[in-house]
């Protein structure tokens, strides 16, 4: 199995970017390199859309959907901008740390559409993926959860 240099973890709302180095004596040691929160996975959206000049139509008369199918199609495409920011700082990530392969957790509400978005090059280069929100996770913890961190 190809060593991991690099661990990121993230769930909707933030990212955590891990180096790898190995110590002789108590296994990996994991350094944070970049960490951030993504700022459309928080908040209501009462506190970023207004329902003014009929952006939520509350009548359902014909022709015009009501705020709940249009809140739908909000929370799909806020989704997706979430998947692709996340997906677009992964990529700058793994391009600059993480040269001979690297692991990846995410949930898996998002783990796939994520891994989706990258690019090819770099998704040949993941040694590990694991479907799991660990961005709280103390990062002594971390190694724990990868296989490809494991003593052998």
């Amino acid at each position: 199995m190809t060593p991991t240099s690099l661990i990121i973890v993230t769930d909707r709302g933030s990212l955590k970017a891990y180096k790898v180095t190995e110590t002789p004596n108590r296994g990996p040691h994991l350094q944070l390199v970049q960490a951030f929160d993504t700022t459309d996975a928080h908040g209501r959206y009462q506190d970023k859309l207004t329902d003014q000049a009929g952006s939520f139509p509350g009548g359902a008369t014909p022709g015009q959907m009501n705020s709940i199918a249009e809140r739908t199609g909000i929370d799909t495409e806020n989704d997706r901008r979430i998947c692709k920011q996340l997906a677009d700082s992964i990529a700058e990530i793994a391009e600059r740390e993480g040269r001979d392969g690297w692991s990846f957790a995410a949930p898996a509400s998002i783990h796939s559409a994520v891994v989706e978005l990258l690019p090819e090059d770099l998704r040949e280069k993941i040694v590990e993926y694991v479907k799991s929100d660990l961005v709280k996770i103390e990062p002594a913890k971390l190694p724990g959860h990868f296989r490809s961190l494991q003593p052998v």
